[in-house]
C-alpha cells in the first residue's frame, strides 16, 4: 500500500507544485478568502471527491468516503497582510519558484498544506473509491489569523461534523507537532477622579492606580516556572489606555490590555486569580475582564468568542502521535516530535472539545508572517506522502 500511494504522489508532482503556486498567487487576506475558497472547492470537484462546498461560515470543506472513523485534516487559508515595511525578495504573490523552492505570502503558513490534503484526497479518491474504512474531511479554514480556533468551532458546533481525529496544516519542519501553549486576552481597568491640571491633588489619577499593578505584571512574568515540554507561560502589558475631559486634566479612566501565554497547568481560572492578587495587595478597585474576538467572515457571517485559547499537548505514546510519528518515518525519513510555540486551531479541537490533534506539515515557523517565507518543494512531495498514508496507520491503533 505504501508503495502505491507514494507512487501515485510522485506522478501527481506537476500536478501538486502547480496547484501550490497557484494557492500563493491568490491573495487572501483574513475575511477576505472568497476567491481561494471558491477556487478550492472546484479544485476538489475536479479531483472527485464526494462532496465539495463552503460553509455557512466561509470555510472551504470537503469530504471523502464514509467510514465509521472521521479524520479531519485542517490548513487555514487565509494569511497576515503585506505591510509596505516588508522587504521581500521576490513579489509576495508572484508564487516564483526558484532552485527547488517557492517564496511568497502563505507559503509557510499555511498554503502547503492544503495544496498536500488536496491532491492526497486525490490520490485516495482515484484509487480506492470509498473503500477504506475511514471519513476524511478536508478543510481550509477561514478567519484563523484573527479568531484561531473559531474556524474549527463554528464546523463542530454548527455544521455538524465532529472528527474522531485531527491533522493540521501549521508549519512544523516535517516533525509531528503535539502540542502548544494556550493563550487569552485580558483587560484591567482603574477608574479614577477627574480634575483641573492645575488643581491636581483634587482628583484621583487612575493612571497612577494603575502603576503598581504594571509593575507587578512583569515581576509575575519573571517568576512563572517553566514546564515539560511547553515550557514557560508568560504575560505582557501590551497596551495601556487612560481617559481625561481633556489634555489639561488628571486622567479619570486607565486600561491595560494583557497577553498570556499558558503552559501545563495553567488556564484561565489560575490566570484571573493571580490577577486578582496583584489588585487585592494594592487595596485597588481595579477590575478585570476577558475581551471577545469578533468579526465578520468574507461570507457576512458574524462571529462571537471569548479570547481564551487553551493549553493542549499529548504525549508521545498517544495512539495518534506514534501512528503520525510512524508515519513520518515511512514518507520523511524521521520521526521526531515537537510543539508550536504560537497558536493554532487546535485551541478548538484539542482545547474546547478534547479530540485528539496533531501537526504535521513542511516549513520553518520562524518564517510565518515575514518577508522570507519560503517552502522546500521536495518536503511538501515528502508532506503529501504523509497525508496519504496517515489514515490508514491510524485506523490501526
Amino acid at each position: 500500500m505504501k508503495e502505491k500511494l507514494f507512487n501515485a504522489v510522485e506522478n501527481e508532482k506537476g500536478n501538486l507544485f502547480e496547484l501550490i503556486q497557484r494557492l500563493v498567487q491568490i491573495k487572501s487576506y483574513s475575511g477576505e478568502e472568497k476567491e481561494i475558497v471558491e477556487f478550492i472547492v472546484s479544485k476538489m470537484k475536479e479531483y472527485g471527491f464526494d462532496e465539495a462546498y463552503h460553509d455557512s461560515f466561509g470555510n472551504a470543506i470537503g469530504k471523502i468516503g464514509n467510514g465509521p472513523v472521521k479524520i479531519m485534516y485542517d490548513a487555514h487559508i487565509d494569511t497576515v497582510r503585506v505591510t509596505e515595511t516588508e522587504n521581500w525578495v521576490h513579489p509576495p504573490f508572484a508564487g516564483i519558484i526558484e532552485n527547488g523552492k517557492l517564496y511568497g505570502r502563505g507559503a509557510v503558513d499555511e498554503k502547503p498544506a492544503i495544496a498536500g490534503f488536496m491532491i492526497a484526497g486525490k490520490i485516495l479518491k482515484s484509487l480506492y473509491g470509498n473503500d477504506f474504512p475511514f471519513t476524511l474531511y478536508v478543510v481550509g479554514s477561514v478567519l484563523e489569523e484573527d479568531a484561531d480556533g473559531y474556524p474549527l468551532y463554528h464546523i463542530i458546533q454548527n455544521e455538524g461534523i465532529k472528527p474522531d481525529y485531527v491533522l493540521l496544516g501549521e508549519p512544523t519542519d516535517l516533525k509531528v507537532y503535539r502540542g502548544q501553549r494556550g493563550r487569552m486576552e485580558l483587560k484591567i481597568s482603574a477608574k479614577g477622579k477627574s480634575a483641573h491640571g492645575a488643581h491636581n491633588q483634587k482628583g484621583i489619577n487612575a493612571i497612577y492606580k494603575m502603576m503598581p499593578i504594571v509593575a507587578d505584571i512583569e515581576k509575575l512574568d519573571k517568576k512563572l516556572k517553566p514546564k515539560p515540554t511547553l515550557g514557560k507561560g508568560s504575560i505582557t502589558v501590551s497596551n495601556i489606555t487612560s481617559k481625561a475631559p481633556s489634555m489639561c486634566s488628571v486622567s479619570d479612566f486607565c486600561q491595560i490590555h494583557i497577553d498570556r501565554r499558558m503552559t501545563l497547568g495553567e488556564n484561565k481560572n489560575s490566570v484571573v486569580k493571580e490577577l486578582k492578587e496583584i489588585i487585592r495587595k494594592h487595596n485597588s478597585d481595579a477590575k478585570i475582564s476577558i475581551p471577545n474576538v469578533e468579526g465578520v467572515s468574507w461570507k457576512g457571517t458574524n462571529f462571537s468568542q471569548e479570547a481564551y485559547f487553551p493549553t493542549w499537548v499529548y504525549d508521545e505514546k498517544h495512539p495518534l502521535v506514534d501512528a503520525a510519528l510512524k508515519t513520518s518515518k515511512s514518507a520523511a525519513g524521521k520521526a521526531k516530535s515537537g510543539v508550536w510555540s504560537f497558536s493554532t486551531n487546535g485551541v478548538a479541537t484539542a482545547g474546547r472539545f478534547g479530540i485528539p490533534t496533531i501537526g504535521f506539515a513542511p516549513g520553518k515557523e520562524e518564517l510565518a508572517h515575514s518577508s522570507k517565507e519560503e517552502i522546500v518543494l521536495e518536503d511538501l512531495m515528502k508532506a503529501t506522502k504523509f497525508y496519504s498514508l496517515f489514515p490508514f496507520e491510524m485506523i490501526k491503533k
